[in-house]
This record gives structure tokens, C-alpha cells and sequence, in this order.
């Protein structure tokens, strides 16, 4: 029997109303410049560049970080194109990729989030639904561009007053789809 999220990401192809995807390595809502919320392609490609790409299935939430086979180049290759969308982006890119298949604790260079710290091996990714509960300031009808977005979330949270989120047309992962970006999990409430 398949779960709900399951049922969900077979049955709901885009952010459709109130329903959006999260990426992240723990089921949590943490992010030095905003959360940001999507499809659910937005949301894995955005994982995925963060922490690799798994080397069969997909983030879950069910497996540790440090023991899932993250896809070499060999394999980032054979999925760019059973996938139709790129792959070698951010961790999965850059000259220490190795050729074969490998596992995280393996790999020299190590994922990091955006404040810099390491990505933990016990951790268990996941693209999860969510729904926005907070306030935001223009509607998915109205979206901003990808960097304004990001650049009004920033100011605000550098400000200390961040009071709203922002929707925008993406630019980089699942491209011309909308997503947005809120201050805090506050935001937030996992469907």
C-alpha cells in the first residue's frame, strides 16, 4: 500500500493551491536565507545538489545519509538521461567526483548546507509535502524572479525583520516552475 506522500508525488505533478515540496536531510525547516518550498522535482533536484544523487532510489527519509551508495559519474550519466534533467550540479560536480558509485564518509569533500557545516552521516533525507501557513507578500500569480526573491528574504533576515515569504519562477532547479521562499519553519506545516 503506498503512503500518502507516495500517493501524492504520483497524483500531484506541480505546487498546486496550498501544497509544496521541501527538501532536507532530517525532515526539519533549516536555512540561513529562507526555506525554500516547490515542486517536488524543485525540491529533490534542489537536495540532490546539496548532498549527491542516491545511485538507486530516492531520498526517503528511510535510509542514513552515510549508508547510501551516492551515484560516480558513470552513474550521474546513465541517470541524466533516464531522468531528462541534469544532474552534475553543485556536489555532484567538480573534479573529486569519483567515477564509480561511492559512499558519502568516502568522498574527501564532504556536503555541506549553506552556513557551511557538514552534512551528517546519520542523517536521513527526505522530500516531504508541506503547506505555507505564514504570511507572504505577492501570490504564485505574481511571482518575482528567483534572485529578487532570494535577495528580499536575505535583507530581511539580516534585519531582523523578516515578516514574510516570497513567491518566485525558478531559475535553476525544475526551471520556469514556481516556488517560494519564507523566513522560518514557522511558515511551515508538514502535510
Amino acid at each position: 500500500m503506498k503512503s500518502f506522500q507516495d500517493w501524492l508525488a504520483d497524483n500531484v505533478n506541480e505546487s498546486v493551491g496550498n501544497l509544496w515540496w521541501h527538501g532536507s536531510t532530517d525532515t526539519g525547516f533549516f536555512g540561513s536565507r529562507g526555506i525554500h518550498i516547490g515542486t517536488k522535482l524543485s525540491a529533490t533536484q534542489a537536495l540532490q545538489a546539496r548532498i549527491g544523487v542516491p545511485a538507486v532510489g530516492e531520498w526517503d527519509g528511510q535510509t542514513e545519509y552515510g549508508k547510501t551508495l551516492l551515484a560516480g559519474r558513470v552513474s550521474l550519466a546513465r541517470l541524466e538521461k533516464e531522468k531528462g534533467y541534469y544532474l552534475t550540479t553543485g556536489y555532484n560536480a567538480g573534479r573529486e567526483v569519483p567515477d564509480e558509485d561511492y559512499y558519502p564518509g568516502d568522498r574527501k569533500e564532504k556536503a555541506v548546507y549553506s552556513d557551511g557545516v557538514v552534512v551528517g552521516l546519520r542523517t536521513k533525507p527526505n522530500v516531504f509535502a508541506v503547506a505555507i501557513t505564514g504570511p507572504m507578500t505577492n501570490t504564485p500569480h505574481t511571482p518575482h524572479t528567483d534572485s529578487r526573491a532570494n535577495s528580499l528574504i536575505i535583507r530581511q533576515l539580516k534585519a531582523g525583520n523578516a515578516k514574510s515569504g516570497y513567491y518566485y519562477r525558478n531559475e535553476g532547479e525544475d526551471v520556469g516552475s514556481i516556488s517560494a521562499v519564507v523566513p522560518s519553519g514557522d511558515w511551515l506545516k508538514i502535510v
